[in-house]
């Protein structure tokens, strides 16, 4: 078998490989509720088996995929409840993390943050949503570290997992990808310049109410194009 060009010898191969069959649900090429067979995936990523085995595993255990029995590894299938009820935890959470940021936060990653702010809102007119999407993960990145509660962040990196089909989709819905940018330079006004926590906690519960909304309409889309 040909070495796969993406895997870099500097990241454990397990991760590499969760990382690039992540990112192929992602984008579709393995539709919500289809089945994925170790043999074929051991073949794409030019892995063995048990590589395979333990990178189901792990994102079984992230929601990505789920074991059906008798039939084996397969894409979840979000229902709308599972979708109302990640989005209420994630307002919750992100909301704290506003919070914690504006409290918390250095200098430096208020700096980061405002910086992130007006790149994200350059990026609107001449970047694809994978590189958009990119920036914005930098950008939590920076929240995240910020508000500085690793028990809130694991949680919250479980919930942006399970629901990153739709939040790719989403941002290609009209008006969507421009509200979002509006809703973003509020929570770094409130959290990174006015450093005003309450104020912080409502813009980040704001922006993910209004990223619900837009997963509502996404998740039908997606459900038509899968077949469910």
């Amino acid at each position: 078998m040909t070495q796969n060009p993406f895997l870099q010898l500097a990241a454990p191969l397990r991760q590499q490989t969760a990382d690039l069959l992540r990112a192929a649900i992602v984008a579709m090429e393995f539709k919500p509720g289809e089945r994925l067979i170790e043999t074929r995936l051991c073949e794409r990523f030019d892995v063995s088996r048990t590589v395979v085995r333990e990178v189901l595993r792990q994102l079984e255990a992230e929601g990505i995929v789920e074991m059906i029995p008798r039939r084996g590894p397969r894409v979840a299938i979000l229902t709308e409840k599972d979708i109302r009820d990640l989005y209420e935890l994630r307002g919750v959470l992100e909301g704290l993390i506003g919070q914690l940021f504006a409290v918390r936060a250095s200098a430096a990653q208020c700096a980061e943050v405002v910086a992130l702010t007006e790149q994200i809102s350059g990026s609107l007119e001449h970047l694809p949503v994978s590189e958009r999407t990119q920036l914005k993960d930098r950008y939590y990145h920076v929240l995240l570290a910020g508000a500085d509660n690793e028990a809130v962040e694991r949680a919250l990196r479980a919930i942006h997992s399970r629901t990153e089909l739709l939040r790719a989709y989403t941002l290609n819905l009209p008006g969507r990808a421009l509200r979002s940018v509006e809703e973003i330079k509020l929570i770094s006004d409130a959290a990174a310049v006015k450093r005003d926590p309450v104020a912080a906690r409502e813009a980040c519960e704001k922006h993910v109410q209004a990223a619900y909304e837009a997963a509502k309409d996404g998740f039908h889309v997606l459900n038509q194009v899968s077949g469910e």
